[in-house]
């Protein structure tokens, strides 16, 4: 199943829209985002709030966030631990690093989830006579109840989670250790003694995309089901690459498959929940010149380039003030509009998703939002910008929003009886009336979707030929080729015909086998845009050569 699907004309009017579209020469200096230091672009979901708690998970990366953000006044509650005196091992907050996937779930489901505590009978491992670890913490081998005091002062920091609305999480690694008898996968390598004594007892791991989508989906489940509905998730991907494999390759190789498929996983939970923005500070290092990204064991980042990704995170989730981003709301909606009429639909996006925040409050962009984010199938983004909306608000427009995620989920069923509904108190609207021929077409109730069509045609002017041509292809689909031919042949006479229409109508002459009459169709065509002549030239390849 595609990741994201675009109809061609969408597809066209993001290669327009969108100025990071094409990737950066070195000429012109200033368009060149890639040398010496990479600056991806990036469209933030949703803004940050001064001074607001935040609540930071996962590898170092997430601890190089913490500080500065320390730093910009923001109350980061994983960086305020108590450690009982004598118990923390390592400098700074480098205790709560959790660097697999499947370490950040364990310690969220250990923090909030009743049912599946931390049981140190299980999980504390005696490395020699009175000796014990945590292997979810880094720490040296001690008493037992040192070990019970930092996994006791780790599980409360993180259970803070939920008093944040925001949370930073960064992933690490997908090469990890599975502790066989707890069945649980390990936070760091378990101690070799211990191995060497059991070694049934452990194995490595190379977490599959599936199980590491699996446990991440899983992590983002947990802090939905415990934490305020507003929480955000900023999502990243540690660039500190894999310091030593255990498996029989070369640790460059290992290192480049555990990140693409880190980056994978966050990529899909971007798209599929609102709520997370996926920030590419993995992007940025990865693809800057090396002598400037990384310090000289070539494992660790430069702190400069460290200091320039958190500065434009910062810079782009930092309002100037609550009162400018409210203000400029008109004029932003009043653009996106412009936008949305010249059917740049991701340039329309773009400029909403800015202002997203402060935007929903206001029902004329909260709808527009929605319609735009239905046309990019980012439905979970659509369906909680309704959430915005009072019940009687926006009428037909909001109707027809419910009824596209309807049919985007596969219930087009439902998804009728909402356009019929609205078809009753707005009988004259082009759009209820067009999506009712969608419905139905879905549903592979052609009859029906003919009189929708037929419809359709009686409100809009005769000239508009849109009717006509959704009449055509319905009758070439339920098989009546007589139909379908009268329909395109009416279509081909009408002003504003295009030339889309007669590549449909090429095409179909060639289902029906009349490989003279499309080459004839064919050679009187001359198409103005690139991507109708790549269409007639793959329409050509089903044709007699003399007529190619």
């Amino acid at each position: 199943m595609p990741l994201v699907k675009l109809s061609g004309s969408e597809a066209i009017a993001n290669l327009r829209g969108n100025p990071a579209a094409a990737w950066p020469a070195r000429h012109p200096p200033d368009r060149n985002r890639l040398e010496p230091v990479c600056k991806p672009s990036f469209l933030p979901r949703f803004r940050l709030v001064p001074g607001e708690k935040i609540f930071t998970i996962g590898s170092c990366f997430a601890r190089n966030i913490e500080r500065a953000l320390l730093q910009r006044g923001f109350d980061v509650v994983s960086a305020k631990v108590k450690w009982p005196e004598g118990v923390r091992d390592t400098v700074e907050n480098g205790v709560l690093n959790n660097f697999g996937v499947p370490s950040i779930e364990n310690e969220l489901r250990w923090a909030l989830d009743k049912d599946h505590p931390f049981d140190p009978d299980r999980h504390l491992m005696e490395v020699a006579s009175g000796r014990f670890v945590d292997p979810h913490i880094p720490m040296r081998p001690g008493p037992r109840e040192r070990a019970l005091l930092m996994r006791q002062t780790a599980t409360e920091v993180t259970r803070r989670v939920v008093e944040c609305r925001v949370v930073v999480m960064t992933l690490g690694l997908s090469e990890v250790w599975f502790d066989v008898e707890t069945a649980t996968y390990l936070n760091r390598a378990p101690p070799r003694r211990l191995v060497e004594r059991i070694p049934e007892r452990f194995e490595l791991h190379v977490l599959d995309h599936d199980e590491t989508l699996r446990a991440l989906e899983a992590t983002i489940a947990l802090l939905k089901a415990h934490c305020p509905s507003q929480q955000r998730i900023l999502l990243t991907v540690s660039p500190v690459p894999l310091g030593t494999t255990h498996t029989a390759g070369d640790a460059i190789v290992a290192n480049s498959y555990s990140k693409s498929v880190l980056r994978t996983a966050a990529e899909h939970v971007a798209a599929r929940h609102a709520h997370i923005d996926y920030f590419p500070s993995y992007e940025s290092v990865m693809l800057s010149d090396r002598s400037q990204a990384w310090m000289d064991d070539q494992i660790h980042v430069q702190p400069a380039l460290i200091q320039l990704n958190v500065a434009r995170m910062l810079e782009a989730y930092l309002p100037s003030s609550e009162a400018d981003a409210a203000a400029d709301i008109p004029a932003r909606l009043k653009e996106a509009q412009e936008e949305a009429q010249a059917r740049n639909v991701d340039g329309a996006l773009a400029i909403l998703d800015a202002v997203r925040e402060a935007g929903l409050r206001d029902a004329s962009f909260a709808l527009l939002y929605a319609e735009l984010c239905l046309k990019k199938d980012r439905l979970a983004d659509a369906r909680a910008t309704l959430a915005y909306l009072p019940e009687d608000a926006a009428g037909w427009r909001r109707g027809l929003v419910e009824a596209g995620l309807a049919m985007r989920g596969g219930r087009s069923a439902e998804a009728l009886a909402v356009l019929e509904a609205l078809a009753e108190r707005h009988p004259k609207i082009p759009a209820v009336c067009r999506a009712r021929l969608d419905a139905h077409e879905q549903l592979g109730q052609y009859e029906q979707a003919l009189a929708a069509a037929k419809r359709w045609a009686e409100i809009l002017p005769r000239s508009s030929p849109e009717p006509i041509h959704r009449a055509a292809l319905i009758h070439q689909a339920r098989g009546d080729a007589k139909a379908a031919e009268a329909a395109f042949r009416t279509l081909l006479q009408m002003p504003q015909m295009r030339t889309g229409h007669v590549l449909d109508y090429i095409e179909f002459l060639i289902a029906q086998g009349r490989l003279d009459d499309a080459a004839r169709e064919a050679a009187l065509l001359k198409p103005d845009l690139a991507a109708d002549r790549r269409r007639l030239r793959l329409l050509e390849n089903f044709l007699p050569t003399a007529t190619g």
